[in-house]
C-alpha cells in the first residue's frame, strides 16, 4: 500500500492557512492499527505537531489460532514506533495503556525520509 503522506500534509497545511484557523486537527492516514494526525496551532508561531496513535484494532475478535498473528502484528507496530523515536518523536502511553503514541513538533515541511518513516507497517 502506497500512501502519499507528504502530499496530504501539504494539503492540510494549505487548507488551514486558507481558512485562517487558529488550530486544526487533520487525519492524514488511518489503518486498523494506526492513526496519523496533524495538529496545527497558528497562534503559537505556526507550530505543527504530527501525532501517531497505535492501538489494537477495534474488531480484535480473534481466536487462539489468530492470537499468534496479532502478537506478530503488535510487535511490528511497536518497532514502527521505535523507528519514529529515531526520527525525533516522543513516545508515550495514553488512556491506561490502550493507546501508544508518538509525537513530534515541527516548524516546516519535514524531509522525505520522515514521511517514509511515518508509513505504517
Amino acid at each position: 500500500m502506497t500512501i502519499n503522506l507528504k502530499e496530504k500534509f501539504n494539503e492540510a497545511i494549505s487548507s488551514a492557512h486558507a481558512l485562517n484557523d487558529d488550530g486544526t486537527t487533520t487525519l492524514l492516514h488511518k489503518t486498523p492499527w494506526v492513526r496519523i494526525l496533524l495538529e496545527q496551532h497558528h497562534d503559537d508561531g505556526d507550530t505543527n505537531r504530527i501525532e501517531v496513535e497505535v492501538s489494537l484494532p477495534e474488531d480484535c475478535s480473534c481466536d487462539k489460532t489468530d492470537s499468534s498473528l496479532m502478537f506478530d502484528e503488535f510487535a511490528d507496530h511497536i518497532n514502527y514506533l521505535k523507528k519514529l523515536r529515531e526520527h525525533g518523536f516522543d513516545l508515550c502511553i495514553i488512556q491506561d495503556g490502550c493507546i501508544l503514541s508518538a509525537s513530534k513538533s515541527i516548524h516546516k515541511t519535514p524531509e522525505d525520509n520522515l514521511f517514509r518513516a511515518l508509513s505504517p507497517p
